[in-house]
């Protein structure tokens, strides 16, 4: 049965978008700004004395008080309209634990930005209560290519890659051939910028493919990224003050083919012996097109034996299957990802991997990161389908003891 209150299928008025929809346009002139200034100013950022950091650190304090003086802000206990379920699962943990909690109202909207008292002091933070000392990063790692240019330096694996910036990919037809030809098939074009496997166009054979999805992801990143198409488990590994504090594993919906029936016949198949937990497969632009580039179409006969991934979506809500999973992950990958915890230096950190199996030796398979999650999701490891989930909310409090 489904567990209370847990995440749902959201609709969504753009299939690329998954169940995450945003608006395309803000979100893409908002990638330029990441992109180009972040950089720059967390470099800076470095060198501001620990006084001024202090300074900025209360700023959003003031600046919610201020409102609230005004009416423009309320503080809202009703944990029901917390805006994620990371934050929702933060949220119950401090009830637990007595810790007064609170999500901002701002004009009758809730905000994903909460505040708590500790150690009777207001507190405020986005989603996750992160230390104000352990908030700084030392480069943007939530961008794919500065994470992965600093690992491929430091050894740890990663998929081979290119960068993609926007007056290349809106260049010419000569450009986009070049870039081609870089990389070995398959590959992906993703945004640089950007989570959720949003605008993600995977399992790319030809030119044509190519062009498609550097469409379809430019429609919401100024930077792209073009690389490896690593096979395998979408893993989650997420790290709190240093320790594994869960690795998850998700797999997209597959079809296996008789040889008789459709692909269409056999989605419809798999979704009445779905898990009672799992959501219906969407027939959608994106899965069509995931399909096609395959070789396939929705009313062709899968051949006898054939496995077809159906999305570079994974999980219960796409169809797929879930698993949490630290106690089985091989000990051969604990330093590797521990490595990578040290470089970015996070308090709270998601890591994600592409591993084809996380219990066998990771020196005996291709696999690598792909990206970096600074506000990482950690509802992932409360709600597999299978695995014990650990208190990682309980974790991220403790930092404050």
């Amino acid at each position: 049965m489904p567990q209370a209150n847990e995440p749902s299928v959201k609709k969504s008025f753009c299939s690329y978008c998954g169940d995450a929809p945003i608006n395309h346009s803000l979100y893409f002139f908002d990638s330029i700004f990441s992109v180009v200034l972040d950089t720059h100013a967390i470099k800076t950022i470095k060198y501001v004395p620990d006084f001024i950091k202090n300074f900025i650190d209360l700023i959003p304090g003031f600046l919610f008080e201020t409102l609230s003086f005004f009416g423009l802000v309320k503080f809202s206990l009703d944990i029901n309209k917390a805006r994620t379920f990371r934050s929702k699962i933060i949220w119950e943990e401090a009830i637990k634990r007595g810790i007064p909690m609170e999500q901002v109202i701002f004009l009758s909207r809730p905000l994903d930005f909460y505040r708590a008292k500790i150690n009777g002091q207001n507190i405020y933070f986005e989603s996750i209560p992160i230390r104000p000392e352990f908030s700084y990063m030392n480069k943007n790692w939530d961008d794919k290519v500065v994470l992965k240019r600093e690992f491929s330096k430091n050894n740890i694996p990663v998929p081979s890659y290119f960068e993609l910036p926007f007056w290349q990919f809106k260049n010419t037809v000569k450009n986009e051939k070049k870039i081609f030809l870089k990389l070995t098939k398959p590959i992906i074009v993703k945004p640089r910028i950007g989570s959720r496997g949003r605008h993600t166009i995977t399992n790319i054979h030809t030119l044509q493919q190519f062009r498609d999805g550097i469409d379809v992801a430019g429609q919401i990143c100024s930077h792209l990224t073009v690389e490896e198409h690593l096979q395998g488990s979408v893993c989650r590994a997420t790290f709190v003050g240093g320790v594994l504090a869960g690795f998850y594993r998700g797999n997209a919906p597959t079809l296996i083919g008789d040889g008789k029936k459709t692909i269409l016949e056999l989605i419809e198949e798999k979704d009445n012996q779905r898990h009672d937990r799992v959501e219906r497969i969407r027939i959608s632009q994106e899965l069509r097109g995931h399909i096609s580039r395959s070789g396939f179409a929705i009313f062709d006969i899968l051949p006898a034996g054939i496995s077809l991934s159906l999305s570079h979506r994974i999980g219960r809500l796409f169809g797929g299957a879930t698993k949490e999973m630290p106690d089985n992950l091989h000990p051969s990958f604990l330093p590797v990802l521990q490595k990578a915890e040290r470089i970015v230096n996070l308090s709270v950190v998601g890591f994600d991997c592409i591993i084809p199996d996380p219990t066998k030796d990771a020196n005996s398979q291709r696999w690598g990161i792909i990206e970096c999650n600074s506000l990482p999701f950690i509802d992932l490891h409360y709600y597999a389908l299978e695995g014990k989930p650990r208190n990682i909310a309980g974790m991220i409090w403790d930092m404050w003891n």
